[in-house]
């Protein structure tokens, strides 16, 4: 079969151009198309490993405040608990510290060559009134006293003469004492040397 074709030479050509520049164009579209579809699934995806990463920080944070919640849940805890041990500390000391100086007081008079008249309290510092045959005794007392971990800074007021006892001379003695309560330890932490503290006649 024979073909005549009745087109121009020139609209051939233009005809052959267009065909090639619209297969291009689409070539181009697609390729475009692929791009965008390709840069959109990777935008996708760091979207959702941004969105999983803002969770998960999420739940680290819930998580932090629940553990922030129970450490300040202890820490009120342990400050109720060490209020209680104060008080009941304090109660010992007011309870059972005065009983237990005056024990000590007791135990520190050197001799029955002295004794002790009154003692009065006031706050944490301690009067003693007495008499002593002599003024060895006194000073044995007071060295007694700051032997001793319940008392610091024990000085003798006045030591005078008073009313003879079957025609023996006495002397009437003050002395003042800080009382530590509880058997505690002296400020500097440690009990006095022995050879500082005195001895016992």
């Amino acid at each position: 079969m024979i073909r005549i074709n009745l087109l121009p030479v020139g609209d051939e050509k233009y005809i052959a151009s267009a065909r090639v520049f619209f297969i291009f164009s689409v070539i181009f579209i697609v390729v475009l198309l692929g791009i965008m579809f390709a840069n959109g699934r990777v935008l996708a995806e760091r979207e959702k490993e941004s969105q999983e990463r803002l969770d998960e920080a999420d739940r680290e944070i819930a998580n932090l405040k629940q553990i922030i919640g129970k450490i300040n849940e202890l820490k009120e805890k342990k400050q109720k608990l060490q209020e209680k041990i104060n008080t009941i500390v304090k109660l010992q000391e007011e309870n059972i510290g005065p009983v237990r100086v005056l024990d000590e007081v007791s135990l520190k008079l050197p001799s029955t060559k002295i004794w002790l008249d009154s003692m009065a309290l006031s706050g944490t510092r301690l009067q003693f009134d007495g008499k002593s045959l002599d003024n060895q005794e006194v000073a044995n007392f007071m060295k007694q006293l700051e032997s001793s971990l319940f008392f610091t800074k024990v000085d003798l007021q006045r030591v005078q003469k008073d009313s003879s006892i079957n025609n023996v001379p006495v002397l009437r003695f003050s002395m003042t004492g800080d009382v530590v309560l509880a058997g505690k330890q002296a400020v500097d932490g440690a009990p006095k040397p022995a050879a500082e503290a005195g001895q016992k006649p």
